[in-house]
């Protein structure tokens, strides 16, 4: 039985320039996202970290006792670091010292994985956007070896690294990350699926989840248009049975994680999403 999570920022952030916030003007902490999501009924959470540094250790504590109170999990936590404190490449930057920065702030938020029982971190190299800021072969060597560096950090923790790609990034594809999960050959590196982002690559998911198979540790579920990364609710635009059926044939059990960023109202949106996932499951089990 797949288990259903909600990303914090869906309550977090506001979507600027198009219509009101989502949340009717209303920012949340993640404290709050929490407990909203706890309160509407979901499996898990799934904490969203810009900056590592805003999660000292005391907050850790008091967001593990709103993930209990609620009786959550943790699903997985995006380190979003790379886009929100640097300005340009990481995972690739030939600057070593921010090579090693990245790595350093991997470690910290595996620490913060552990102590909330969290197996995952969902590593989005969006700071890496094609055209690359050098050859692609020379950054794609430097994206290898900070990978596999944040791997082994993150190792002595517990936790596996889930890479999560997007068109526009060096990870592109699936393609491109099996093969960077092959060049690394951990098992501890395996695949994040956004199918918002496979569907913007003109993937089809049922192919790209046989593709990744033991490979895909964590799943974002959100819809589009084909245009662009939108982040509707699953089932907006498309038929995801065919994605779930293929979820049961790989045998994966985690976490669908709805991957949304409302554009005017949060609970409306989620719960729409939500509704639609447990109707499309249940009768996929019954079937």
């Amino acid at each position: 039985m797949f288990k259903l999570s909600v990303l914090t920022w869906a309550f977090e952030a506001a979507r600027p320039g198009f219509g009101p916030s989502q949340t009717r003007g209303l920012k949340m902490k993640t404290e709050d996202a929490i407990r909203r999501i706890g309160e509407m009924g979901f499996d898990g959470v799934e904490l969203v970290i810009w900056n590592i540094d805003d999660f000292p250790a005391s907050r850790i504590e008091r967001i593990k006792d709103e993930v209990g109170r609620f009786r959550l999990e943790v699903a997985n936590i995006c380190c979003n670091d790379n886009v929100y404190v640097w300005s340009g490449p990481v995972y690739t930057n030939p600057d070593h010292k921010v090579r090693d920065e990245i790595v350093k702030r991997i470690e910290r938020e595996a620490k913060a994985a552990s102590d909330l029982n969290c197996k995952y971190l969902g590593v989005w190299p969006g700071s890496e956007t094609i055209p690359l800021k050098m050859e692609y072969w020379k950054a794609w060597r430097y994206f290898i070896d900070t990978i596999s560096r944040c791997v082994k950090v993150a190792e002595d923790y517990g936790v596996k690294i889930a890479l999560e790609y997007k068109p526009e990034n060096i990870l592109n594809n699936a393609d491109s990350t099996l093969r960077a999960i092959q060049e690394v050959n951990s098992e501890s590196l395996g695949a994040l699926l956004d199918t918002g982002h496979a569907i913007v690559a003109r993937e089809h998911l049922p192919t790209v989840t046989e593709m990744l198979r033991k490979k895909l540790f964590h799943v974002h579920i959100d819809d589009n248009y084909g245009d662009w990364d939108r982040d509707l609710p699953p089932g907006s635009v498309h038929n995801f049975e065919p994605f779930i059926q293929a979820l049961r044939r790989i045998g994966y059990r985690g976490f669908l994680s709805m991957d949304i960023w409302p554009y005017e109202d949060a609970w409306k949106e989620i719960g729409l999403g939500k509704e639609y996932l447990e109707r499309i499951i249940e009768e996929k089990r019954r079937g």
